[in-house]
């Protein structure tokens, strides 16, 4: 048969111990937890900064989605009429629509991403109501 074991030790003394290393025990914990606790918030605060002018950048890198809408129209012209792209081949702008587009739904996906847990969207009350 197992016998439990008990997890003061029995020759433990704990109404004889010195108070005194009681108070240094904790006076050591605290020590040792503060620079740790102080610098995991510097993170949170760097983090949610870090989140907040994202979202706010946000809006600017969406217009780029307009410029990429733009591009195969200039393409399409550049390819009718060389002369008006001043020597740039046609498919330079196609390729910049593509960045454009692949930037601008990128940067999006990316700031949801580093979203910290439980922070919301910050600019959403700067959007029309029927983009939400």
């Amino acid at each position: 048969m197992v016998e439990e074991q008990s997890i003061v030790k029995a020759n433990a003394q704990a109404a004889t111990s010195n108070p005194l290393f009681r108070l240094l025990r904790y006076v050591v914990r605290v020590t040792a937890a503060l620079p740790i606790a102080v610098a995991r918030e510097i993170v949170f605060c760097a983090w949610h900064l870090a989140y907040s002018v994202l979202c706010l950048l946000r809006p600017v890198v969406k217009v780029m989605m307009l410029g990429g809408l733009i591009m195969p129209l200039v393409a399409f012209v550049a390819f009718g009429k060389p002369d008006a792209a001043n020597g740039i081949p046609f498919w330079v702008f196609l390729l910049m629509a593509v960045g454009f587009v692949g930037v601008s739904i990128g940067y999006s996906k990316f700031v949801d991403w580093i979203a910290p847990p439980g922070a919301e969207d910050p600019a959403v009350r700067y959007r029309r109501p029927d983009w939400r």
